[in-house]
């Protein structure tokens, strides 16, 4: 592909991680797909040619957030199911990028249309299906087409989480000892993701968790696993693991889905210093001399001068550019692949599957 031409996008799913989010006041912006790809490098760089949502509300609602007064980029029912027919027929593809930001049962099925039809580039939010078995067929079908997918754990590409990642991985402050991560989120309204089509907070939240802790401290071994049910059959309201990592040798995971408030954080100890990294803030220690007690050493909290500012630390812009550059060919690179997807969903599944000896 030229440099000269925006890239052919289609958006399907019009929910609160592709449109609506942007509305929150207090969120850096852009913070979802449409935020991306409506802004002023978006635009510069990629054409929204087509949207799509089931519920007519919700296109509505999305017509009317970004004042779009000449709605031709919407695709009807009839017109997205012929998109697949008329695309997998002609092997030509519409499209030279699709974005799914649907519901996660969704996910497998709408992907693996868009990799027959021929889109060559696709953004799929977490997790990328429910099973690793349908991530695998999506990688096998990815790879026989061509096809390059992106799943968003939106973290990899933060600036401030790059930044951390660098620091740890230089061991200046150490080697890692251990690790501790939380994610709690509320009960009150888990929605058809979690008690319809399975999968509570560790597969819909703990996910990001998961991925950060691979990404930054390699492959996840299970050491012990404990996931709490109402009933037998209800998704869990709590799951606890301890694990151990080629850069960690201890790593404990609570997920929860009972709290009255939202918390995600991963709080690292290395032999010299600490790392606090939360939606709260991110909080840095390093050892020195005790002013409480002679002789031995502490920890006192203190700033990177380089550490990336709140305005600079879009997430959503950082997956978008490397994206942008491999459509473009000026890169191949790619951060977060297919395969850790299927890496982290099998970690989730040992986790449920785990048995006490």
């Amino acid at each position: 592909m030229s440099k000269n031409p925006k890239i052919r996008t289609l958006l399907v799913g019009l929910g609160r991680i592709a449109s609506t989010l942007e509305n929150d006041p207090l969120r850096i912006k852009p913070c979802t797909h449409a935020g991306v790809l409506l802004s002023k490098w978006g635009k510069a760089n990629f054409s929204l040619d087509g949207i799509y949502d089931s519920n007519p509300e919700k296109i509505e609602l999305f017509l009317s957030q970004w004042k779009i007064e000449t709605p031709s980029m919407v695709l009807s029912t009839s017109d997205y199911e012929c998109l697949f027919l008329n695309q997998i027929t002609s092997k030509r593809p519409v499209f030279d990028f699709a974005v799914v930001a649907t519901s996660s049962f969704s996910h497998f099925e709408i992907a693996s249309r868009l990799i027959l039809c021929g889109v060559k580039h696709i953004l799929i939010e977490k997790p990328v299906s429910l099973h690793s078995n349908d991530a695998k067929k999506l990688e096998k079908m990815a790879k026989q087409n061509r096809t390059k997918i992106w799943i968003n754990h939106e973290r990899r590409y933060h600036p401030r989480y790059q930044f951390v990642k660098e620091i740890i991985d230089s061991n200046l402050y150490g080697k890692v000892e251990s690790v501790r991560a939380n994610v709690f989120t509320s009960a009150r309204n888990p929605g058809n993701a979690f008690s319809k089509y399975g999968g509570g907070p560790l597969l819909h939240d703990g996910t990001h968790a998961i991925d950060l802790l691979y990404w930054m401290f390699g492959k996840l071994k299970l050491r012990y696993a404990n996931v709490i049910r109402p009933t037998s059959k209800a998704i869990e309201s709590r799951a606890t693991a301890w694990f151990t990592s080629p850069k960690a040798n201890e790593i404990f995971l609570d997920v929860s889905g009972g709290r009255d408030y939202f918390q995600f954080e991963i709080d690292i100890f290395t032999t010299k210093g600490r790392f606090i990294l939360s939606n709260d803030g991110f909080q840095f220690f390093h050892s020195q001399s005790s002013p409480l007690y002679k002789g031995f050493r502490s920890l006192k909290q203190f700033e990177f001068s380089k550490f990336p500012t709140a305005e600079k630390s879009s997430a959503f812009l950082g997956i978008y550019k490397e994206i942008e550059s491999n459509i473009r060919e000026k890169s191949d690179y790619q951060e977060g692949t297919i395969k850790d997807s299927i890496d982290i969903l099998q970690c989730i599944e040992s986790i449920y599957q785990y048995r006490r000896k």
